[in-house]
């Protein structure tokens, strides 16, 4: 036996409260809780409609509506924001502001002869609809956090019906009101940590946007990346939720969707420290152009002096003016150049040759070694040494989310977001992970992340490429051994970018 206010709780209310709490624990979403408590509570008194507040900045909010008479069943979301009620002594002659502020459960047998409280509100929408609110039972749900007592919400149960008859009955006769004050305060308890997980999730993914909203702003050539990322991999993930069944190989669960989707968030974080001149470099030689272009003017005038001089001919300094003239337009366009071919190597190697007089005399070449590196590049904007930087982002992800404690449910997603270059066959990076070392999330990550960077226009390195020839991409790498070519063959299939337009 279990004992409320010194009343014994019968068989079947005991066996009403467990109903009630076990309904409230297998409820994990916090607005469809708030709808299991009144329609629970609705139904332990056979009340025919029922109202339930929130208490937030010392106001009481509605948050749901219930009437089954007049066929009403309406969240916030549907009815939008009412009007609040004001928590104050001068709004005390309201039933659920004094329910609230004094803690007290209130029954009401006919609103209409009341004269303790002010029911215009009811009365005006018994006017307006035709309905006739009689009785009333209003309950705090007062919540015992660190702080101690503290009213979270209000719930108004209106017209209980008699179970036998019909007709409008004492809400006394129908339940205990020592029994519905200890399900309140139960249901109180679940809702204020519900309230808490709600507001620690929503702290948690608010940094996570702000932070790679951070990442994003950095650069203005991939200011949308880490969004559309994270948009695609939903999508795909929603894709093979509904292609397969629990338990197939390619099956996303709700949770995994969300999980993949924060992973794809967080895939970039560490290029918060990647230096923008390497992440914003749109062309092979950067700021060096410029030294570049006065290095050859210098060379120019030298020819110039040299003939004047008498130490060469006219022919050899037109000559070799324009040989100069010709390399110095070459290097103009090998800089902005998409991809070179074997002959503009071939005309990098004979430049590197040319040579040029200090102001302290000495014979130097005017092309310097880090010059020759950012004009070999085959393909990108990169040297050898800025893409061992900019490949380092991925390390310094896994750094930065290792520092970050991930609840259960999202305990894959810092491993999906590093392993997102790597390759199956071994090429990719940084740990150079083979196979079944990369899981399915990190593939799907690493597919989406490509097919993004392809057909993306605001990269500085590189013009981006139509939806068809980036599937062949994706298609000629997974039959390289590169991607999973499964997933490749399913991303194709799924065709999110017409979901999102591209």
């Amino acid at each position: 036996m279990c004992m409320v206010d010194k009343k014994i709780i019968n068989e079947q209310q005991y066996s009403d409260i467990l109903d009630i709490i076990l309904a409230f624990n297998r409820e994990v979403r916090h607005s469809k809780l708030l709808d299991v408590l009144l329609t629970k509570m609705m139904g332990l008194t056979n009340s025919d409609a029922g109202t339930l507040y929130l208490s937030r900045d010392d106001k009481l909010h509605f948050r749901i509506v219930k009437n089954m008479s007049l066929g009403i069943d309406k969240s916030m979301d549907d009815i939008g924001e009412w009007p609040p009620v004001s928590l104050d002594a001068s709004n005390i002659d309201n039933i659920s502001a004094y329910v609230a502020l004094k803690r007290e459960v209130v029954v009401i047998d006919d609103v209409y002869a009341d004269t303790r409280f002010n029911f215009s509100g009811p009365k005006n929408y018994d006017t307006l609809t035709g309905y006739r609110t009689r009785s009333m039972l209003v309950l705090p749900l007062v919540s015992h956090g660190k702080n101690g007592p503290e009213v979270i919400g209000v719930i108004q149960l209106v017209n209980a019906k008699n179970r036998d008859t019909g007709a409008i009955s004492l809400h006394t006769i129908n339940a205990d009101v020592s029994v519905l004050t200890a399900i309140a305060n139960i249901a109180a308890g679940i809702l204020s940590n519900s309230l808490y997980a709600q507001e620690t999730t929503l702290l948690f993914d608010s940094l996570i946007d702000v932070t790679t909203q951070a990442i994003d702003e950095r650069s203005a050539y991939s200011r949308d990346h880490t969004q559309n990322v994270s948009k695609y991999c939903r999508a795909f993930a929603e894709y093979l939720n509904n292609c397969f069944k629990p338990g197939d190989k390619y099956y996303f669960s709700i949770n995994d969707v969300e999980e993949l989707a924060l992973a794809a968030l967080l895939h970039d974080i560490g290029k918060i420290i990647t230096p923008l001149e390497i992440m914003d470099k749109s062309d092979r030689l950067g700021l060096r152009m410029n030294d570049i272009c006065y290095r050859f003017t210098i060379k120019m005038y030298q020819l110039e002096i040299s003939y004047l001089k008498g130490d060469i001919t006219y022919e050899m300094f037109v000559g070799e003016k324009t040989y100069v003239e010709e390399s110095l337009s070459l290097i103009e366009y090998i800089n902005d150049a998409n991809l070179l071919e074997d002959e503009h190597i071939e005309k990098i190697c004979e430049m590197s040759y040319m040579t040029y007089h200090t102001l302290d005399g000495e014979t130097v070449p005017l092309l310097s070694a880090e010059d020759l590196d950012s004009l070999y590049i085959r393909y990108g904007t990169l040297t050898a040494k800025e893409r061992k930087i900019m490949e380092n982002h991925v390390v310094i992800t896994g750094r930065l989310l290792d520092r970050i404690t991930f609840p259960d449910r999202y305990k894959r997603a810092p491993i999906w977001a590093r392993n997102h270059h790597e390759f199956l066959d071994g090429t990719g990076y940084p740990e150079k992970l083979k196979g079944d070392e990369i899981d399915i999330g990190s593939r799907i990550l690493t597919i989406v992340d490509i097919f993004e960077a392809l057909i993306s226009n605001d990269r500085p390195y590189k013009i981006g490429i139509s939806i068809d020839k980036s599937l062949e991409v994706l298609a000629k790498m997974a039959n390289d051994g590169q991607l999973d070519i499964e997933l490749v063959q399913l991303f194709c299939e799924s065709k999110v970018w017409e979901v999102f337009k591209f």
